[in-house]
């Protein structure tokens, strides 16, 4: 069973109640579970911790002292005394001990009861619980949309890191970053435990294992309860993609891969035909379908969605980078290749066609080769244009792709958030951190238009 707890100072300050903190002001931060009345001159025996102990003096304790000890050394996290009818102020005793034990001591006015401060309380808990509850389910259905895309992994990590803002990193253990290594080299090796917290530097980290790999949750407060369960959710999720991957479809996909990466790729002639080649990068999962079922392992899923090699005829609609045409299959995987077309062609298509890609998923729009201001401009100076234009969001990719998109949707929150899979108030966040990092006026035309343009030849 979970158990809600709430900061002392969101009781204090709820209003109605007349709390005045006469001491331990420090220590407001400390969460409260329950409000329990005692008038005993010893009530430890009864207490379980966390609680903020109510009491009118009715049997004051003659050792003051000793009394506020006892409570410390059990887990009070504060005492409320009430004035009137047996004490008109609260006891200078009771308030110098307070203070020596860091003890936070609140006065209840006469005209608030106990039981007023505990009704205030469980509403506070149930806030706390209903938040919870929205915040898991509203998770799920982010997390389980992600799970769709074309980079069901990649976009499942990235909707965590939004929903608990937080980073979120699926890390094999040969690679693991050296702060976290030994950490994760204990979760992943099964004779440790299957999960683990701790505080490195700066940062609250979480690790469970996925498969082989481990997800490592960074944030710099600890999860919450309801936090967890949907850390428990995305580990659900990411265990079977990565089953997945791992099995007879990934190892398609790693195939598909190393088919645009490798010297040689025997039989495209058989496939492609004799025409020209072209190479297409999308995320649309209706186009990846489409080819590859026609095309089976030249269809890749790495890097930017997909990568198809595919013949100069092939029509594929919704948001997808197409490179230009290139030269005919069989002359690019000939056992001994003209020298007028080296491998490079390849890549440069592939190359091309992802940053097409790029464009296409902000606008909505399929991105074809250079046509127009684009194809008048020198790329070394335009790709030197765009790094110095963006310079200061180089080391922030989701800030360029934000950037990309909402300028790709004319300005518009809703439609840049659909694009990029996140809230409306995570892109207003992130362009006003865009604005401030490049000290200009996003509002303005000319802005638009010259980030617009770097973004383009952006490499």
């Amino acid at each position: 069973m979970v158990v809600h707890t709430v900061p002392l100072r969101d009781l204090v300050a709820r209003a109605g109640l007349g709390l005045t903190v006469l001491c331990g002001a420090d220590g407001l931060d400390r969460p409260v579970r329950w409000a329990h009345v005692s008038e005993l001159e010893d009530p430890t025996p009864y207490l379980v911790g966390e609680e903020l102990l109510l009491t009118a003096g009715v049997r004051f304790p003659a050792d003051v002292s000793a009394y506020v000890s006892g409570l410390v050394s059990s887990g009070v996290s504060a005492i409320g005394f009430g004035v009137e009818p047996e004490f008109p102020t609260v006891p200078a005793s009771l308030v110098e001990a307070c203070a020596a034990r860091g003890m936070p001591l609140l006065e209840v006015p006469p005209s608030t009861p106990f039981l007023a401060v505990s009704q205030a309380l469980g509403a506070l808990l149930a806030e706390i619980a209903v938040r919870e509850q929205r915040l898991l389910a509203d998770s799920q259905r982010a997390l389980t949309r992600a799970a769709t895309r074309v980079r069901p992994v990649e976009s499942v990590l990235t909707t965590l890191a939004v929903v608990l803002n937080c980073r979120a990193d699926l890390v094999d253990p040969a690679s693991a970053p050296p702060d976290v290594a030994s950490l994760v080299g204990r979760v992943s090796s099964g004779r440790g435990p299957r999960s683990a917290s701790a505080q490195v530097g700066e940062d609250h980290v979480t690790l469970d294992p996925v498969e082989s790999a481990v997800l490592v949750v960074r944030r710099p407060a600890p999860l919450s309860p309801a936090e967890r369960a949907v850390v428990a959710v995305a580990l659900a999720l990411l265990g079977l993609l990565r089953r997945d991957l791992e099995g007879e479809r990934g190892l398609l996909a790693r195939l598909a891969a190393s088919a645009l990466l490798r010297p040689r790729v025997s039989g495209l002639p058989g496939v492609l035909g004799e025409s020209p080649y072209r190479v297409v990068a999308g995320e649309s999962r209706a186009d990846y379908d489409v080819l590859a079922a026609r095309y089976g392992p030249l269809v890749s899923k790495e890097g930017e969605g997909f990568l198809a090699l595919v013949a100069g005829g092939v029509e594929v609609t919704g948001p997808v980078g197409v490179s230009p045409l290139g030269v005919p299959a069989d002359a690019a995987t000939a056992p001994n290749p003209a020298p007028s077309t080296p491998r490079s062609d390849i890549d440069a298509a592939a190359a091309e066609a992802t940053a097409l890609l790029a464009r296409a998923k902000a606008t909505g729009e399929p991105a074809h080769p250079a046509s127009g201001l684009s194809s008048l401009v020198d790329p070394v100076a335009a790709r030197a244009f765009a790094r110095r234009e963006l310079a200061p969001l180089l080391a922030r990719p989701e800030l360029v792709d934000t950037l990309r998109a909402w300028l790709g949707q004319h300005g518009s929150w809703d439609r840049a958030a659909a694009v990029l899979g996140v809230h409306r108030n995570s892109v207003r966040h992130r362009i006003s951190h865009v604005a401030r990092l490049l000290g200009r006026d996003l509002a303005t035309a000319d802005a638009r238009a010259s980030l617009w343009l770097a973004l383009e030849w952006l490499d």
